[in-house]
């Protein structure tokens, strides 16, 4: 076993002389092979996993312990090429594991389904960018701020991007509604989800913004914007690396205690706005426990904040959170299998002056 000591001296020596290295001419068009094959991993780690996957966990409501039959053979195949539908059964919810969830998107389109809406979530993503920059032109709006107008404004067009990730593709021989012909009315959207979206927009900035300042107070140093980029990584010594663990551990409690619930609480309220002649591919109780009445029952036809919360038992809770840590894990061991892959290839084209 090599000792910590020739370790140290051999780190020592890579920062007083570090060797020069020059990559061959190949290496960019390697590279580029090499974003081609990860994109569609990253574009599943990113956007399927990232988004489509806690949305439906968080639309899904447990069924009862005695669920009546249902009496439409909708799940059944119609012939020996149609899959059958997957559903959740009572006390297993489909959102419990990535790989129930994969089959149930599967069960309605094959893997396609899986990417469904990347195009939509795109096109939000860009107008979220241009339309938040656009109003900090304003000398007297904050970023922070212009980001906030610009979520409650687009709310009508992230709604329509979770009912189309909620419900099922239509059929190849039905009639299908484009997605901006499915936008709700803005004026109910509006009114249904821009508390919901404060507390999201405030829960993400807080999980941010305090552990920052939380490692400002405890003397950790901390890149700040417009440092050289010489200086954007600080050398921590052992201390600083415990006040670095301090930090991360408040960042993710405040993820799990704030940005999660808030973020399952605005999409079950945009969930609630879905139309009646539609139905979502998971268990979603429309009332709310009794807590919502249709519009024309004078009612709403919406689920405020609270009773988004409040309908959600501690087992969907652990179900989300469970999900996120697996979501995570993926993730991590994804991201870490790409890095070795380029780490070799780096070790097999560098070449040394």
């Amino acid at each position: 076993m090599i000792s910590t000591i020739a370790i140290g001296g051999l780190a020592k020596r890579l920062v007083e002389e570090p060797p020069t290295y020059k990559l061959p001419d190949l290496a960019p068009v390697v590279f580029l092979a090499d974003l081609i094959l990860f994109l569609p991993v990253l574009i599943i780690l990113g956007y399927t996993l990232g988004h489509v996957y806690p949305t439906l966990a968080a639309v899904e409501d447990p069924l009862p312990a005695y669920e009546a039959l249902s009496m439409n053979d909708d799940n059944l195949p119609k012939d020996d090429n149609d899959p059958i539908r997957v559903t959740a059964e009572p006390g297993k919810p489909v959102t419990g594991s990535i790989r129930s969830i994969n089959r149930l998107l599967r069960s309605y389109g094959g893997w396609r389904v899986s990417f469904r809406g990347l195009g939509y979530a795109v096109v939000i993503g860009i107008l979220t960018v241009s339309t938040t920059g656009f109003i900090a032109l304003a000398p007297f709006i904050p970023t922070r701020i212009a980001h906030l107008l610009t979520l409650i404004a687009l709310a009508p067009l992230s709604t329509t991007w979770t009912h189309f990730i909620i419900t099922p593709p239509a059929a190849p021989d039905a009639a299908r509604r484009s997605f901006f012909r499915r936008v709700p009315r803005a004026g109910k959207v509006y009114a249904a989800t821009w508390f919901p979206t404060f507390l999201l927009w405030a829960a993400a900035h807080a999980a941010v913004v305090l552990p920052v300042a939380l490692g400002r107070l405890i003397g950790l140093s901390l890149p700040t914007a417009g440092q050289p980029p010489a200086a954007t990584v600080p050398n921590y010594d052992g201390a600083d690396l415990g006040k670095l663990l301090c930090v991360a551990g408040v960042s993710v409690a405040l993820q799990a205690l704030l940005v999660i619930p808030a973020h399952a609480a605005l999409t079950r309220v945009q969930a609630s706005l879905l139309p009646a002649d539609e139905d979502p591919v998971v268990p979603f109780d429309r009332s709310f426990g009794g807590r919502v009445e249709p519009e024309v029952v004078s009612g709403k036809g919406f689920a405020t904040f609270g009773a988004a919360l409040k309908t959600m038992p501690l087992a969907s809770w652990g179900r989300i959170y469970l999900l996120r840590i697996k979501i995570f894990a993926v993730t991590v061991a994804a991201y870490l299998v790409m890095s070795v892959i380029v780490a070799l290839e780096l070790v097999a084209m560098k070449k040394r002056d």
